[in-house]
């Protein structure tokens, strides 16, 4: 990031409220155009969305804090994904410690954090968020009631969306122009803690369900798979893969590193080669689940023919396969692409896109890339439990013998010929 870079605001948002981008996407065009109007200059301090500029895998996440640590005032769509998704704490966290830091140096509370209830929250707003302002009598009492992104599904255009935007407009304009915050270049969100409840790394096991393997089998730019002839869908390595055009996402293993972490997963990121049978067993082993992103194109060939044909024979009930495409790339419209694609997974081509089995999808499109992974993710980890390896507890000392157990016995016709036998208790004993 240039040392003149101040993002005009940073929009923090969970990708589960709106899989299809269609919402966010929107709300954000008309932010930025709504602060045009007001006469805001954000061209030479872009707005910072993640879906525009985002890198892989730690490169996003040194990318985000980087923002964070430089916006001049932060955004934050709040819903009941919001307070679960880890990253959005940790970016409502570090720019709330940058609040504090000009406050301790002005003692000035700078109106630069702008939460919006995108959607609504049972119980209300958590302390946290209340006690910054996120609703006025200006705003009408359909915002509370249904949320902006409900107002925005319902009338994009009506007075209520519009209304409430302007406002929030305003607030961005004011905190973004009147003040400048102490700046963080070297913010690290791995070392943030989130202040919501269930976004704590600390506690994340409480809500983690597991660990998703991502395997990547994609060509690269200069080494371009058998046939194929449009290098701007590769990158230097096969991690750079990028299948939809215009790519919103950079590259799709971001993509899908994002989707698993808001499902609640921790993830990492492959590339296919010779050893992944034993890597899906060895995942498998350790009670972790796999997801295979296969390129039509690079799966044809070696080095990934091999392995993925040998994976069609197996058995990995906690693996799925997504083969994403792009419905404008005129390259992947022959048919003899997929014919060979259906030879390499001979065995799982029967259940390809079988809405009763979620874990085979080919020909994936952009807009339902993320919400077919995150299903993926949810079906594979609720098999990896029924197929999930038995865990031994460690040997340890033996426990000490129970106590004996006293039972009174039940009187029975020898007890009450005993008691007979004894002499009567008078009133002196």
């Amino acid at each position: 990031m240039p040392l003149d870079r101040e993002p005009y605001f940073f929009l923090s948002y969970a990708r589960r409220d709106d899989r299809e981008d269609a919402f966010v996407g929107r709300f954000y065009e008309d932010l930025v155009a709504e602060l045009d109007r007001l006469g805001a200059d954000c061209g030479g301090q872009t707005p910072f969305r993640d879906v525009e500029r985002m890198g892989l895998g730690t490169a996003w996440e040194r990318m985000l804090g980087r923002e964070v640590g430089n916006c001049r005032a932060l955004v934050a769509l709040c819903s009941p994904a919001y307070l679960n998704s880890p990253y959005c704490g940790k970016e409502w966290a570090a720019f709330q410690e940058r609040l504090v830091a000009y406050r301790g140096e002005t003692e000035f509370d700078v109106p630069a954090l702008i939460p919006v209830l995108w959607v609504p929250l049972r119980g209300g707003m958590p302390e946290e968020i209340s006690r910054y302002q996120y609703y006025e009598p200006a705003m009408g009492k359909e915002y509370p009631e249904q949320g902006l992104m409900g107002l925005l599904r319902t009338d994009p255009t009506g007075d209520a969306y519009r209304t409430v935007l302007h406002l929030v407009a305003k607030r961005v304009w004011y905190a973004a122009e009147r003040f400048r915050l102490p700046r963080v270049e070297h913010l690290d969100l791995a070392t943030v803690r989130s202040p919501f409840l269930g976004g704590d790394a600390a506690h994340s096991a409480e809500r983690v369900t597991g660990h998703v393997r991502v395997f990547v089998a994609a060509g690269a730019e200069d080494a371009l798979p058998a046939d194929r002839l449009r290098r701007e869908y590769y990158g230097p390595s096969p991690l750079d893969w990028t299948p939809y055009r215009p790519p919103l996402h950079p590259t799709v293993a971001h993509r899908a590193q994002r989707v698993i972490i808001d499902e609640g997963c921790t993830t990492s990121l492959e590339v296919v080669d010779r050893d992944l049978g034993s890597k899906l067993d060895e995942a498998l082993r350790n009670n972790q689940t796999s997801v295979l992103l296969v390129d039509a194109w690079a799966a044809r060939d070696v080095p990934y023919r091999h392995p993925l044909v040998d994976y069609d024979r197996r058995h990995h009930p906690a693996t799925g396969v997504l083969v994403p495409c792009h419905n404008t790339d005129d390259e992947s419209g022959d048919e003899a692409l997929w014919e060979d694609l259906r030879d390499v997974f001979e065995r799982n081509w029967m259940r390809r896109n079988d809405p009763y089995d979620p874990l085979f999808r080919v020909r994936v499109g952009k807009e339902q890339f993320e919400s077919r992974l995150a299903v993926m993710v949810t079906v594979s980890q609720n098999r990896l439990m029924e197929n999930a390896t038995p865990r031994r507890l460690p040997v340890g000392p033996l426990p000490p013998p129970l106590p004996a157990l006293t039972v009174p016995a039940q009187p029975g016709a020898r007890d009450v010929d005993r008691r007979a036998a004894l002499p009567a208790e008078g009133p002196g004993r």
